[in-house]
């Protein structure tokens, strides 16, 4: 809801904690491309710990945005963590507990040199990590699929 009171009661709650409501950039509805490309303004992406972003955190990671995040127990927060392993990011930025979660976010916060050296690391390792390999994964995919047909052709 992009509504001006929704915009004025995040900024109060961020307010609240600390934070500066300045920082936050509220976006209105915009084509996709439109709004593919927004991400790249963001310099981190937050993980919700316990509904990950899914293909909102894949889109970020397309666009060069490092997630922060913390697996949990359930199938929903474990994407985070997942896409950062395919990613080759999971040492750098999968925390093992909400505590180191937050500890993880101030520091990369407070040293946007580490967090450009992050980023660059994303950017290069799209050339080799698995997440983006598309050949790669539609070739498994196949090969999974004709295994499959095989069993059930058997049946």
């Amino acid at each position: 809801n992009d509504s001006p009171e929704t915009q004025a009661n995040i900024a109060l709650e961020l307010q609240s904690h600390g934070v500066d409501a300045g920082l936050v950039k509220f976006a209105g509805h915009e084509l996709i491309w439109q709004h593919l490309h927004r991400h790249a303004l963001a310099d981190l992406f937050l993980d919700n710990l316990e509904y990950n972003g899914g293909t909102t955190g894949l889109d970020a990671l397309w666009a060069a945005v490092p997630i922060l995040s913390a697996p949990r127990e359930k199938f929903s927060a474990r994407y985070g963590a997942s896409f950062n392993r395919g990613a080759g990011l999971e040492a750098l930025l999968t925390a093992r507990n909400g505590e180191d979660y937050r500890a993880l976010a101030i520091q990369l916060a407070a040293r946007p040199g580490l967090l450009a050296r992050v980023r660059e690391a994303l950017t290069e390792g799209k050339r080799r990590a698995t997440l983006f390999d598309t050949p790669a994964f539609a070739l498994r995919m196949e090969t999974l699929l004709r295994m499959q047909w095989e069993v059930f052709s058997r049946a």
